[in-house]
């Protein structure tokens, strides 16, 4: 802070980008803050907790990959959302340019280069919801496998 100005600057950044580095002056202060963003992770991702943004912007692609990607056995490419809330002030009730509802579900479909180029340059912000759908063969397997090993039961029995 100075002069009763904020910046901001991520450490990572700092440390890598010498011409970041400013000399300080008197009256200069220095607040170290932890960054506390995360979204929160739900689905066929294979876990299901919070996680914590490692950079300054992530996009829906790099979050899948944080998460360790989709299960193949259970997640549906053509059904990944990110759920969003905006605070009423930024809807188009109060905006010209904002969404019509403070809550609003974003789709991609992963099995398209149009889905694949849009998760590329889509950014999840601080709080929203990065779910992988469920495929539906993944309970269609479920019972099928459930089935076969009771018949494989009752075979020996």
């Amino acid at each position: 802070m100075r002069h009763g100005t904020t910046y901001e600057i991520r450490a990572e950044e700092l440390f890598s980008n010498a011409a970041r580095n400013v000399t300080m002056r008197g009256g200069d202060k220095v607040i170290i803050e932890e960054d506390d963003r995360y979204f929160v992770a739900l689905g066929a991702t294979g876990t299901e907790n919070l996680v914590y943004f490692d950079r300054e912007q992530i996009t829906a692609l790099e979050a899948l990959s944080m998460l360790g990607g989709l299960q193949d056995s259970r997640a549906n490419l053509q059904g990944v959302l990110i759920l969003r809330e905006y605070p009423q002030s930024a809807t188009s009730a109060n905006r010209s340019n904002g969404p019509d509802m403070p809550q609003v579900i974003f789709t991609f479909d992963l099995t398209t280069a149009d889905g694949l180029f849009a998760a590329r340059k889509f950014r999840v912000n601080p709080r929203d919801t990065v779910i992988a759908t469920e495929s539906p063969i993944g309970p269609a397997t479920s019972v099928l496998t459930f089935v076969s090993s009771l018949l494989a039961v009752g075979s020996k029995i």
